[in-house]
């Protein structure tokens, strides 16, 4: 099978990784290199996937790093080569484990800023009451998420399953 055969047979895979990259706010080049990923027979380099990608050096090693960051692409060394070479993450703990690591970011950069403001707040303006009660709100949300997060870490993905999936019988 010729590359322009591979191409039509993975544009399915590839889109639908471009429109999850793109609902996250990230560009096409996420999706296209992590689709690339999904369908390598083995790990790729940085020159193959500028290769199979068509996309400049910077942009492909500045994308897979935040594949990298993001838990969704893993860098490792192959015997004999020293360049890096890149897999997708497909092991779902492994997923479930950078996803929770993403969002405890997200709170705790919140929890931070809602800190911060609380502190600055002029309690002797008359609209500072519904300002703090909407701060108050907003700390509730993510205290209560973050719980949730707890439970979730607890468990493997194949026991949250079963428990889910019993307490739903």
């Amino acid at each position: 099978m010729n590359q322009n055969e591979r191409r039509i047979l993975r544009r399915y895979i590839v889109d639908a990784c471009v429109k999850s990259a793109n609902s996250k706010g990230y560009g096409d080049a996420v999706g296209i290199l992590r689709g690339t990923l999904f369908l390598a027979d083995e790990p790729m380099s940085l020159d193959q996937l500028v290769e199979e990608t068509g996309y400049s050096k910077s942009t492909v090693s500045s994308n897979m790093s935040l594949l990298e960051n993001l838990g969704l692409a893993r860098r490792l060394i192959v015997p004999g080569d020293k360049r890096y070479h890149y897999i997708p993450v497909t092991d779902h703990d492994s997923l479930k484990k950078a996803m929770l690591t993403n969002v405890r970011n997200e709170i705790q950069y919140i929890m931070t800023a809602l800190d911060m403001t609380e502190k600055d707040v002029n309690a002797k303006d008359p609209e500072s009451e519904a300002f703090l009660k909407k701060i108050a709100n907003i700390r509730h949300f993510y205290k209560q998420t973050d719980r949730l997060l707890d439970l979730v870490a607890r468990y493997t993905t194949d026991e949250l399953i079963e428990l889910l999936e019993n307490d739903c019988k």
